[in-house]
């Protein structure tokens, strides 16, 4: 079977993982004060900030970990063109499309929320709502895209390079990547980049490219185009578990507690610490209890692409739905959260799944089948069949 033919059922689920830890963080933030959301609630609460300052802390750089395992795969089992080709079909279209289609809503709901329904026709007459340009919570495909071309470019360049030096790099990843305190070293590639932002990754300011945030994702994209050439040491993730739980923690203090303003290589140091702690430790569960075929997973691994491009509108909109209700923040927390999966999961099984729209997201157009997952996961008599991944 063909290395692109394969479906790395772990890590495939690991990196949509990533993509739906986004939907629990955009609902806690509109309850929580901090951060940048369209809905702020007028009475919110600092309990779950802690789950925030965690997942900030290392969900993206996981995702790109694993958008670069994904990547090298497709560029050395399908070749530089399909590559280019398989990037503009699951990326680039989805990204114009989907932004196009959302950034009118979403503006809506913030002129409404800012100014008053009133102003939201004047502000589009106008076309002063064009100062409001922003990629939305789509940013990170635009980052993508441009990552994408990087290591494509250098996977091409280096057939040219003189001779040995990939032999070297290849030599000194895989002798890094065995070491017990292999997080700690890749870290020092991110350090500098964290220490330039006050030791935190920054939110994108608009659809300019900004290097420090690029610079920041290049270290963990390329440790992961690089672990696809090395993934004979997947098995090496299961290892040291609970030792970088434990170092985590109070990395994890350093990166919440020191300020980034005052010292911001402190901080740094305990953020990326934390950040590559988590992602050996995330990238180690996953192998170890989901390496199986799971029609589950495998379900919500491709829904997990269209749940995470369109959530933004649907967690708005149920949040100010449910301002009125004389609830607190906290207990409001899981009813939204609840919603936005539940509905979000119903239009995906009708609208999508099926559809020219599951083409374009999954790949190809599969069969409704969330009423028959629980079914479909019961344990099957012989080998697996292994695809290819479905999610970007």
């Amino acid at each position: 079977m063909s290395s692109a033919n394969i479906r790395y059922h772990a890590l495939d689920s690991m990196r949509a993982s990533m993509m739906l830890m986004g939907i629990y963080l955009h609902v806690v933030v509109g309850y929580s004060g901090n951060g940048h959301w369209p809905y702020i609630d007028p009475h919110p609460t600092p309990v779950l900030d802690f789950t925030l300052g965690i997942i900030h802390g290392f969900r993206m750089p996981a995702f790109y970990v694993m958008a670069g395992f994904f990547g090298a795969l497709l560029w050395n089992g399908r070749g530089p063109a399909a590559f280019a080709s398989n990037r503009v079909k699951r990326i680039l279209i989805p990204f114009a499309l989907f932004w196009s289609l959302m950034f009118p809503v979403v503006a809506a709901m913030v002129i409404s929320l800012e100014k008053g329904s009133q102003f939201v026709w004047p502000a589009f007459a106008s076309g002063t709502v064009l100062g409001r340009l922003h990629p939305l919570h789509l940013w990170f495909l635009e980052y993508l895209l441009i990552l994408y071309a990087i290591g494509g470019l250098v996977a091409w360049a280096s057939q040219w390079w003189p001779a040995g030096w990939m032999e070297r790099i290849h030599a000194a990843y895989r002798w890094a990547l065995q070491r017990w305190y292999a997080p700690a070293l890749f870290a020092l590639f991110s350090w500098v980049q964290l220490a330039g932002m006050r030791g935190n990754l920054k939110d994108c300011d608009g659809f300019m490219p900004e290097l420090p945030i690029l610079a920041a994702y290049i270290p963990p994209f390329a440790f992961g185009w690089l672990l696809y050439h090395h993934r004979d040491l997947l098995d090496r993730f299961r290892q040291h578990i609970p030792l970088y739980v434990a170092v985590g923690v109070p990395a994890f203090l350093v990166y919440g507690l020191v300020p980034g303003g005052t010292y911001p290589f402190v901080k740094a140091a305990g953020n990326v610490l934390f950040c590559w702690l988590m992602i050996f430790v995330c990238t180690g569960l996953f192998l170890k209890y989901c390496s199986g075929a799971s029609a589950r997973w495998r379900y919500m691994s491709d829904a997990s692409y269209w749940l995470f491009i369109v959530h933004m509108p649907v967690v708005v909109g149920l949040q100010v739905l449910l301002l009125p209700l004389p609830l607190p923040a906290l207990a409001k927390v899981p009813i939204v959260l609840a919603a936005a999966v539940g509905l979000l999961l119903i239009s995906y099984d009708l609208m999508v799944r099926p559809t020219w729209i599951g083409a374009l997201l999954n790949g190809r157009r599969y069969p409704r089948g969330l009423a028959q997952v629980r079914r479909e996961d019961e344990p099957k008599p012989g080998p697996q069949t292994c695809e290819s991944p479905s999610t970007p």
